[in-house]
């Protein structure tokens, strides 16, 4: 049960990815790597669906989406941030995380075998600081922060990026311990239970954050075209044979 509930909750980025979809054309400039991330995460979802029972393996995709996900949202922290030496320092420091990333996936996982458990946690650490630090510049300029899309960004990453650290390096532990099979598995799902529960969490915020946004369509036309209540026409109501709407578009034109 707790397994099936972690792989529902994996689907979470369906969400947000449909108020993208309905907003792509009215996202401002600072928010459009979010975007980007969101988009990325769906697509990650389905790989990883189609992984598991192809190839038996899944860490290749998760040390391909930390990449993607620290670069997005440290680059838009950069975007939002004012000072000219936090850019440059979040320059420096998405350089480092590269960095080892690549040490992560290459040597210390063993080509994919394991989760990237050290670059998991160092994206985090910095990201987190960067979500603090934008905090704290946007509650000097602003007393109604409920009212701005940007700090539900910060306070979702906040929420899932804090977690990400204990579940990557203790399910590293884990995996490196002397448990036989079924016990690694097994305490690996209920430390990611909890991983799965924050990353829906995290996904409604962005959704929320994309709230705020107009629609890039009529409300109306948002749906598809198959689903258009236009393209019906009204059943005809029929007294004695003759036709009710018709007769009232008579009564109206003539009155």
């Amino acid at each position: 049960m707790l397994h099936l509930a972690s792989r529902v909750l994996e689907a979470s980025p369906l969400l947000p990815f449909l108020f993208v979809w309905l907003q792509r054309n009215t996202i401002p400039r600072q928010f459009k790597l979010v975007q980007y991330y969101v988009l990325a995460e769906a697509f990650f979802y389905v790989l990883t669906t189609i992984s598991r029972p192809v190839f038996r393996n899944d860490a290749y995709v998760t040390h391909i989406s930390t990449v993607v996900a620290v670069w997005l949202l440290a680059h838009t922290y950069r975007r939002l941030l004012a000072s000219t030496r936090l850019k440059r320092s979040i320059a420096a420091g998405i350089g480092v995380f590269l960095a080892i990333a690549f040490v992560d996936a290459a040597i210390l996982s063993e080509g994919f075998t394991y989760l990237n458990s050290y670059s998991q946690a160092f994206g985090s650490a910095f990201l987190i600081a960067l979500a603090l630090l934008h905090i704290l510049q946007i509650s000097r300029t602003s007393l109604y922060l409920e009212n701005q899309a940007e700090f539900f960004l910060s306070i979702t990453t906040l929420i899932y990026f804090a977690y990400t650290i204990v579940t990557y390096v203790t399910t590293n532990l884990i995996y490196h311990s002397n448990y036989d099979v079924p016990t690694r598995i097994q305490l690996d799902r209920i430390i990611s239970a909890p991983d799965a529960l924050l990353y829906a969490v995290h996904m409604g915020l962005l959704a929320w954050m994309f709230s705020f946004f107009p629609l890039s369509v009529d409300p109306l036309r948002a749906l598809p075209h198959w689903l258009h209540y236009s393209r019906w026409h009204p059943r005809p109501y029929r007294l004695l044979g003759q036709n009710l709407l018709r007769q009232h578009w008579a009564t109206t034109t003539v009155s």
